[in-house]
Protein backbone atom coordinates (compact mmCIF):
# COMPACT_ATOMS: atom_id res chain seq x y z
CA UNK A 1 0.00 0.00 0.00
CA UNK A 2 2.44 2.70 0.95
CA UNK A 3 5.20 1.86 -1.96
CA UNK A 4 2.72 2.08 -4.64
CA UNK A 5 0.74 5.19 -3.15
CA UNK A 6 4.37 7.16 -3.49
CA UNK A 7 5.01 5.12 -6.75
CA UNK A 8 1.14 7.02 -7.75
CA UNK A 9 2.23 10.73 -6.13
CA UNK A 10 5.71 10.50 -8.32
CA UNK A 11 3.55 9.56 -11.29
CA UNK A 12 1.47 11.94 -10.54
CA UNK A 13 5.07 14.35 -10.68
CA UNK A 14 5.67 13.30 -13.83
CA UNK A 15 2.47 14.24 -15.25
CA UNK A 16 2.69 17.64 -13.89
CA UNK A 17 6.66 18.25 -14.92
CA UNK A 18 5.78 17.00 -18.73
CA UNK A 19 2.03 19.00 -18.46
CA UNK A 20 0.28 15.95 -19.29
CA UNK A 21 -2.56 16.87 -17.05
CA UNK A 22 -5.19 17.03 -19.79
CA UNK A 23 -3.59 14.33 -21.66
CA UNK A 24 -6.93 12.86 -21.14
CA UNK A 25 -9.14 15.17 -21.14
CA UNK A 26 -12.10 13.18 -20.12
CA UNK A 27 -12.95 10.88 -16.84
CA UNK A 28 -12.91 7.82 -15.65
CA UNK A 29 -12.29 6.92 -19.94
CA UNK A 30 -9.60 8.57 -21.84
CA UNK A 31 -10.50 9.84 -25.20
CA UNK A 32 -13.49 7.71 -24.54
CA UNK A 33 -11.89 4.55 -24.37
CA UNK A 34 -10.53 2.30 -21.73
CA UNK A 35 -7.29 1.84 -23.68
CA UNK A 36 -6.63 4.92 -25.75
CA UNK A 37 -4.22 5.80 -28.75
CA UNK A 38 -0.22 6.12 -27.93
CA UNK A 39 0.60 9.75 -28.04
CA UNK A 40 2.97 11.10 -25.36
CA UNK A 41 0.81 13.56 -22.81
CA UNK A 42 -1.85 10.76 -23.12
CA UNK A 43 0.14 7.98 -22.21
CA UNK A 44 1.33 9.48 -19.25
CA UNK A 45 -1.73 10.67 -17.67
CA UNK A 46 -2.83 7.15 -18.74
CA UNK A 47 -0.26 5.54 -16.90
CA UNK A 48 -1.13 7.19 -14.12
CA UNK A 49 -4.28 6.47 -13.87
CA UNK A 50 -4.11 3.31 -14.52
CA UNK A 51 -1.90 2.48 -11.61
CA UNK A 52 -3.89 4.43 -9.46
CA UNK A 53 -6.44 2.08 -10.44
CA UNK A 54 -3.58 -1.27 -9.61
CA UNK A 55 -2.73 0.50 -6.40
CA UNK A 56 -6.68 0.57 -5.14
CA UNK A 57 -6.56 -3.09 -5.60
CA UNK A 58 -3.66 -3.46 -3.04
CA UNK A 59 -6.12 -1.13 -0.50
CA UNK A 60 -8.88 -3.59 -0.78
CA UNK A 61 -7.07 -6.54 -0.63
CA UNK A 62 -5.45 -4.84 2.43
CA UNK A 63 -8.29 -3.82 4.10
CA UNK A 64 -10.08 -7.09 3.52
CA UNK A 65 -7.51 -8.76 5.09
CA UNK A 66 -7.37 -6.75 8.39
CA UNK A 67 -11.08 -7.22 8.38
CA UNK A 68 -10.94 -10.73 8.43
CA UNK A 69 -7.95 -11.56 10.63
CA UNK A 70 -6.89 -8.65 12.47
CA UNK A 71 -10.38 -7.28 13.64
CA UNK A 72 -9.43 -7.09 17.24
CA UNK A 73 -6.84 -4.43 16.68
CA UNK A 74 -9.08 -1.18 16.05
CA UNK A 75 -6.29 0.86 15.09
CA UNK A 76 -4.67 -1.74 12.20
CA UNK A 77 -8.86 -2.01 11.17
CA UNK A 78 -9.25 2.21 11.36
CA UNK A 79 -6.12 3.06 9.62
CA UNK A 80 -6.40 0.72 6.81
CA UNK A 81 -10.12 1.14 6.08
CA UNK A 82 -9.87 4.71 6.34
CA UNK A 83 -6.58 4.74 3.67
CA UNK A 84 -9.44 2.63 1.23
CA UNK A 85 -12.27 5.34 1.97
CA UNK A 86 -9.60 8.24 1.52
CA UNK A 87 -7.91 6.70 -1.29
CA UNK A 88 -11.60 6.95 -3.24
CA UNK A 89 -11.96 10.25 -2.73
CA UNK A 90 -8.31 10.79 -4.23
CA UNK A 91 -9.96 9.53 -7.18
CA UNK A 92 -12.97 11.02 -7.65
CA UNK A 93 -10.91 14.92 -6.86
CA UNK A 94 -8.71 13.60 -9.57
CA UNK A 95 -11.60 13.04 -11.81
CA UNK A 96 -12.61 16.45 -11.22
CA UNK A 97 -9.29 17.80 -11.34
CA UNK A 98 -9.54 17.22 -14.77
CA UNK A 99 -12.96 17.90 -16.00
CA UNK A 100 -11.73 21.18 -13.87
CA UNK A 101 -9.22 21.74 -16.85
CA UNK A 102 -6.24 20.98 -13.54
CA UNK A 103 -7.37 24.23 -11.40
CA UNK A 104 -4.35 25.38 -9.19
CA UNK A 105 -6.25 25.02 -5.80
CA UNK A 106 -8.43 21.69 -6.70
CA UNK A 107 -4.64 19.89 -8.11
CA UNK A 108 -3.21 21.18 -4.78
CA UNK A 109 -6.17 19.34 -2.43
CA UNK A 110 -5.66 16.39 -4.89
CA UNK A 111 -2.07 16.02 -3.88
CA UNK A 112 -2.97 16.96 0.06
CA UNK A 113 -5.04 14.27 0.74
CA UNK A 114 -2.60 11.80 -1.71
CA UNK A 115 -0.44 12.57 1.10
CA UNK A 116 -2.84 11.84 3.41
CA UNK A 117 -3.47 8.26 1.96
CA UNK A 118 0.34 7.86 2.34
CA UNK A 119 0.30 9.16 6.08
CA UNK A 120 -2.63 6.24 6.89
CA UNK A 121 -0.85 3.96 4.93
CA UNK A 122 2.44 4.12 7.02
CA UNK A 123 0.65 4.43 10.17
CA UNK A 124 -0.60 0.92 8.89
CA UNK A 125 2.54 -0.38 8.09
CA UNK A 126 3.88 0.70 11.76
CA UNK A 127 1.01 -1.42 13.44
CA UNK A 128 1.31 -4.09 11.66
CA UNK A 129 5.20 -4.41 11.67
CA UNK A 130 5.18 -3.43 15.65
CA UNK A 131 2.11 -4.97 16.69
CA UNK A 132 1.29 -1.67 18.58
CA UNK A 133 -1.84 -0.97 19.72
CA UNK A 134 -3.86 1.39 20.76
CA UNK A 135 -3.23 2.44 24.62
CA UNK A 136 -0.06 0.28 24.48
CA UNK A 137 2.70 2.68 26.11
CA UNK A 138 6.06 1.18 25.13
CA UNK A 139 8.89 1.81 27.53
CA UNK A 140 11.71 0.37 29.32
CA UNK A 141 12.02 -2.17 32.27
CA UNK A 142 12.21 -0.84 36.00
CA UNK A 143 16.05 -2.31 36.07
CA UNK A 144 16.94 -0.46 32.88
CA UNK A 145 15.79 2.74 33.71
CA UNK A 146 18.54 4.57 34.80
CA UNK A 147 20.89 3.31 31.36
CA UNK A 148 18.10 5.69 29.69
CA UNK A 149 17.21 8.32 32.32
CA UNK A 150 18.29 10.86 29.46
CA UNK A 151 16.19 9.57 26.88
CA UNK A 152 13.25 8.71 28.95
CA UNK A 153 13.16 12.37 29.74
CA UNK A 154 13.71 13.78 26.16
CA UNK A 155 11.72 11.01 24.46
CA UNK A 156 8.25 13.15 24.45
CA UNK A 157 10.37 16.35 23.38
CA UNK A 158 11.31 14.63 20.16
CA UNK A 159 8.14 13.04 19.11
CA UNK A 160 6.81 16.54 19.43
CA UNK A 161 9.94 18.12 17.25
CA UNK A 162 9.62 15.42 14.78
CA UNK A 163 5.80 15.77 14.65
CA UNK A 164 6.23 19.08 13.83
CA UNK A 165 9.36 18.64 11.47
CA UNK A 166 7.09 16.14 9.71
CA UNK A 167 4.02 18.27 9.16
CA UNK A 168 6.66 21.41 7.87
CA UNK A 169 7.80 18.68 5.30
CA UNK A 170 4.44 18.32 4.21
CA UNK A 171 3.67 22.10 4.20
CA UNK A 172 7.01 22.91 2.18
CA UNK A 173 6.00 19.64 -0.32
CA UNK A 174 2.35 21.42 -1.30
CA UNK A 175 3.53 25.05 -1.02
CA UNK A 176 5.94 23.42 -4.07
CA UNK A 177 3.37 22.25 -5.70
CA UNK A 178 0.97 25.03 -5.69
CA UNK A 179 4.12 27.18 -6.73
CA UNK A 180 4.13 25.10 -9.75
CA UNK A 181 0.68 24.71 -10.64
CA UNK A 182 0.51 28.79 -10.06
CA UNK A 183 2.79 29.05 -12.68
CA UNK A 184 5.65 30.06 -10.09
CA UNK A 185 8.02 27.33 -10.27
CA UNK A 186 10.86 28.50 -12.38
CA UNK A 187 10.57 32.55 -11.72
CA UNK A 188 13.38 32.33 -9.73
CA UNK A 189 16.48 31.46 -12.10
CA UNK A 190 19.09 30.95 -9.15
CA UNK A 191 19.92 28.72 -6.46
CA UNK A 192 20.04 29.87 -2.97
CA UNK A 193 18.55 33.10 -3.96
CA UNK A 194 15.98 33.88 -5.97
CA UNK A 195 17.82 36.27 -7.69
CA UNK A 196 16.75 40.03 -8.68
CA UNK A 197 15.50 42.36 -5.51
CA UNK A 198 15.89 41.08 -2.39
CA UNK A 199 12.26 42.11 -1.63
CA UNK A 200 10.07 40.17 -4.20
CA UNK A 201 7.87 42.19 -6.53
CA UNK A 202 5.27 40.34 -7.80
CA UNK A 203 3.10 37.60 -6.39
CA UNK A 204 4.37 34.58 -8.26
CA UNK A 205 7.58 35.67 -6.86
CA UNK A 206 6.61 35.81 -3.24
CA UNK A 207 4.98 32.41 -3.82
CA UNK A 208 7.91 30.30 -4.43
CA UNK A 209 10.00 32.25 -1.90
CA UNK A 210 7.90 31.25 0.67
CA UNK A 211 8.38 27.74 -0.90
CA UNK A 212 12.20 28.56 -0.47
CA UNK A 213 11.66 29.46 3.24
CA UNK A 214 9.65 26.79 4.49
CA UNK A 215 12.16 24.35 3.00
CA UNK A 216 15.10 26.03 4.78
CA UNK A 217 13.03 25.81 8.18
CA UNK A 218 11.83 22.11 7.68
CA UNK A 219 15.79 21.02 6.25
CA UNK A 220 16.91 22.27 9.28
CA UNK A 221 14.52 21.49 12.24
CA UNK A 222 15.10 17.63 10.57
CA UNK A 223 18.39 17.24 10.45
CA UNK A 224 18.35 18.11 14.33
CA UNK A 225 15.88 15.85 15.28
CA UNK A 226 17.03 13.49 13.05
CA UNK A 227 20.66 13.74 14.63
CA UNK A 228 19.12 13.98 17.92
CA UNK A 229 16.80 10.57 17.89
CA UNK A 230 19.71 8.70 15.97
CA UNK A 231 21.73 9.28 19.04
CA UNK A 232 18.69 8.48 21.25
CA UNK A 233 20.21 5.55 24.18
CA UNK A 234 19.10 2.59 23.62
CA UNK A 235 16.86 3.13 20.44
CA UNK A 236 15.45 0.87 18.22
CA UNK A 237 17.00 -0.50 14.99
CA UNK A 238 13.92 1.33 13.33
CA UNK A 239 14.83 4.72 14.94
CA UNK A 240 18.15 4.42 13.84
CA UNK A 241 17.76 3.83 10.21
CA UNK A 242 14.90 6.15 9.75
CA UNK A 243 16.91 8.98 11.53
CA UNK A 244 19.86 7.95 9.07
CA UNK A 245 17.28 8.02 6.14
CA UNK A 246 15.83 11.44 6.99
CA UNK A 247 19.25 12.90 7.04
CA UNK A 248 20.57 11.72 3.69
CA UNK A 249 17.14 12.48 2.75
CA UNK A 250 17.31 16.15 3.20
CA UNK A 251 20.87 16.23 1.94
CA UNK A 252 19.82 14.68 -1.79
CA UNK A 253 16.67 16.86 -1.50
CA UNK A 254 18.43 19.95 -1.09
CA UNK A 255 20.62 19.21 -3.85
CA UNK A 256 17.76 18.19 -6.39
CA UNK A 257 16.09 21.45 -5.05
CA UNK A 258 19.04 23.23 -6.19
CA UNK A 259 19.01 21.30 -9.67
CA UNK A 260 16.18 22.22 -10.68
CA UNK A 261 17.06 26.48 -11.42
CA UNK A 262 20.75 24.70 -12.41
CA UNK A 263 19.07 22.63 -15.30
CA UNK A 264 16.45 24.95 -16.38
CA UNK A 265 13.76 23.05 -14.25
CA UNK A 266 14.25 20.33 -16.57
CA UNK A 267 10.90 17.37 -16.30
CA UNK A 268 13.47 14.87 -14.16
CA UNK A 269 14.21 17.41 -11.08
CA UNK A 270 10.73 18.80 -10.81
CA UNK A 271 9.32 14.78 -10.82
CA UNK A 272 12.22 13.53 -8.66
CA UNK A 273 12.22 16.82 -6.34
CA UNK A 274 8.44 15.81 -5.64
CA UNK A 275 9.19 12.14 -4.78
CA UNK A 276 12.05 13.05 -2.79
CA UNK A 277 9.83 15.35 -0.47
CA UNK A 278 7.13 12.64 -0.63
CA UNK A 279 9.92 10.46 0.85
CA UNK A 280 10.99 12.88 3.27
CA UNK A 281 8.15 13.53 4.91
CA UNK A 282 7.26 10.01 5.37
CA UNK A 283 10.25 9.50 6.53
CA UNK A 284 9.92 11.71 8.99
CA UNK A 285 6.32 10.86 9.92
CA UNK A 286 7.54 6.99 9.91
CA UNK A 287 10.11 8.09 12.69
CA UNK A 288 7.36 9.70 14.89
CA UNK A 289 5.41 6.20 14.63
CA UNK A 290 8.70 4.46 15.83
CA UNK A 291 9.05 6.64 18.47
CA UNK A 292 5.41 6.11 20.05
CA UNK A 293 4.89 2.48 18.81
CA UNK A 294 8.40 0.84 19.94
CA UNK A 295 11.53 3.69 20.46
CA UNK A 296 13.95 1.30 22.13
CA UNK A 297 15.48 -2.17 21.53
CA UNK A 298 13.74 -5.18 22.72
CA UNK A 299 16.83 -5.84 24.97
CA UNK A 300 16.49 -2.52 26.56
CA UNK A 301 12.87 -2.80 27.26
CA UNK A 302 12.92 -6.84 28.12
CA UNK A 303 16.18 -7.44 29.62
CA UNK A 304 16.69 -6.51 33.31
CA UNK A 305 20.57 -5.21 33.10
Amino acid sequence: MLIGAIIQITLGGVVRATESGLGCPDWPLCHGSLIPKWEFHTMIEWSHRTTGSIVGLFFIGATIRVWMSHRDNSFLVATTTGSLILIAIVGGIGGAVVLSEVEPALRTLHLGLAEGVVLLALLALAAAVSGWRPNQVPGVSGASVGATVESARSLITMRRITTVSATLALITLLTGSYAVWRGAGAVCPSWPLCGGPFIPESELVWIHVIHRFTAVVVSLVALYIAHKTFRLPGASQAVRWLSLGAMVTVILQVLVGAANPWTDFSEWAQAIHLSLATVMWTDLALLVAALVMRPYRKDITSKPQ
